[in-house]
């Protein structure tokens, strides 16, 4: 989160600019609304009214786009009927208000969205390489990919690059997004220094080569932007040559040249011992429906430092294809290994960091990618202590737990909030890995006496399962609720959302744990 002080200073720069082009017409809740309002008396007291009422920025926008329409209807001639540009101040750029904002743009709205990125979450600097901003394809590509115009970020220090950005957008028809950076307060860090304790990891930098262009039409899912990082983090690892065993186009992996060999899952295995053994640290990349084909082979790595990337676990986001039993299974096949470790990110920070510990390993290890859609969730409550394979608390709570395995956690976060309305604190836990398996975060879950495992695995011989065995265990079933959410095998579809892992559904998962009555859910 950023601090209060370079909130304000991000609020006084943008206040700065609205005075300077004399923009009038501005929707802006919160405290920096309030504090626009109050210093600014040129504004619009009717704009000033309706952000009052906004609960968030989805419920802003379509407050603000009431009052252009209502403008637009006006008779001509009068002083509100004038034609001005709407600027509608946003904090975030949620997947939900990137559709609001394109529905509403169907509806012929005509705005500036300044989207304030008070810590920079979706822009990184690339370690060593100067200053200039480098950003990956979220928000942008989500937002070209709606039809919205999505200006690069800018610096809010930059206050004539500010004016100028906002006054070549406010020409322009439909919806328009400007990304506003707040202060940069990160120090530099070298290249080849990774911290386990961030999640965040050096990015590529800003050329021809590697900046991801906003070419396609579909927002990348979690595992291509793992991918992506992955690779790029991959060039400084000389010691490390992959295997790569998927169909498909090895993509970002390419840059690693000779450290790249596309070969066959039939014998694998033993291509990376003979690689260990002569000091080279093998990554294998195999799809999860290939997964059977290896485990005889996996017994023989006990003592080999192994690393296995499986790709495409969980649901298959190509409706033409089918998962196989394994996509739904493999973390069930994998338990049964005790030597391996088993990664489970949550997200495509978390994997890079995953990888690097894993890599840095003398036993075997593997990371889990799912190719359901990429999310970034915010950094943990408590840190993750360095060198440790440990899962981390992500929202406190004390009513009831979500203890969630992948990226499912973040459907997790929007019912833990959506719950806040309620009255109640949903606790999330991001467990991260399989094995070893934190039993000391899940002990601190079992004490709200609730629990609900998140999953995008089948709940047979997953997290679920595995939870459960820890309460029978420890003699614990009587005195913990415990419900599980993953997976079905039944169903037919490529969207989480059919399988209960959505805001909506662990709302409902956590109501009726919480003892609410059919009628009442």
């Amino acid at each position: 989160m950023a601090s209060e002080n370079i909130i304000q200073k991000v609020h006084a720069v943008i206040t700065q600019v609205l005075r300077e082009q004399t923009l009038r017409n501005v929707a802006w809740s919160g405290d920096g609304g309030e504090a626009y309002y109050q210093a600014n008396f040129n504004h619009s007291r009717s704009l000033a009214a309706l952000a009052s009422l906004a609960e968030d920025d989805v419920s802003l926008c379509h407050l603000a786009a009431g009052w252009y329409r209502a403008h637009a209807v006006m008779p001509k001639g009068t002083l509100a009927a004038q034609s001005q540009h709407l600027i509608i101040i946003c904090h975030d750029l949620s997947a939900k208000l990137l559709d609001t904002l394109e529905k509403l743009q169907q509806g012929r709205l005509e705005a500036v969205v300044l989207f304030l990125d008070y810590s920079r979450r979706y822009v990184n600097k690339h370690p060593g390489r100067g200053s200039e901003p480098w950003f990956y394809t979220y928000p942008g590509v989500f937002a070209q990919a709606r039809g919205l115009v999505y200006a690069p970020p800018i610096e809010c220090d930059d206050f004539n690059g500010l004016n100028r950005a906002l006054r070549s957008l406010v020409q322009k028809k439909g919806l328009k997004i400007l990304h506003v950076l707040g202060p940069d307060k990160q120090p530099e860090m070298s290249n080849k220094s990774h911290d386990n304790n961030s999640i965040s990891v050096s990015s590529p930098s800003k050329n021809k080569s590697a900046t991801l262009k906003a070419s396609s039409s579909l927002a990348p899912t979690f595992e291509e932007l793992a991918l992506k990082y992955i690779a790029f983090d991959l060039k400084d690892q000389n010691l490390v040559s992959c295997l790569w065993t998927c169909h498909k186009d090895p993509g970002p992996f390419k840059s690693l040249r000779n450290r790249l060999q596309l070969t066959s899952i039939d014998g694998v295995i033993l291509q990376a011992i003979g690689m260990a053994v002569c000091g080279i640290h093998p990554l294998i990349v195999i799809s999860a429906a290939d997964l059977p084909k290896i485990l005889n082979e996996l017994f023989n790595t006990a003592s080999f430092p192994i690393t296995i990337l499986l790709t495409d676990a969980g649901l298959v986001g190509n409706q033409e294809e089918h998962p196989s039993s394994a996509n739904f299974h493999d973390l069930a096949m994998l338990r049964s290994f005790a030597n391996i470790h088993v990664a489970v990110p949550s997200d495509e920070e978390e994997a890079r960091s995953m990888l690097l510990n894993l890599l840095s390993a003398p036993e075997p290890g593997l990371l889990r990618l799912s190719s359901s859609s990429t999310v970034g969730l915010p950094k943990a409550n408590q840190a993750r202590p360095k060198e440790k394979l440990c899962g981390r608390c992500l929202v406190e709570g004390s009513d009831l737990a979500f203890v969630c395995l992948g990226s499912v956690a973040y459907h997790a976060i929007l019912a833990a909030h959506n719950l806040k309305t309620w009255g109640f604190k949903a606790a999330v836990y991001d467990m991260a890995w399989l094995n070893p398996f934190d039993t000391e975060l899940l002990q601190k879950a079992i004490q709200t006496g609730r629990l609900i495992t998140v999953e995008e695995h089948s709940t047979i011989g997953g997290l679920a399962s595995t939870v459960s065995e820890y309460l029978a265990q420890n003699d614990l079933e009587d005195h913990v609720q415990l419900r599980t959410v993953g997976l079905i095998n039944t169903i037919d579809s490529p969207n989480l959302e059919d399988h209960g892992i959505s805001m909506e559904e662990l709302t409902q998962q956590a109501k009726m744990i919480l003892g609410f009555k059919e009628g009442e859910l």
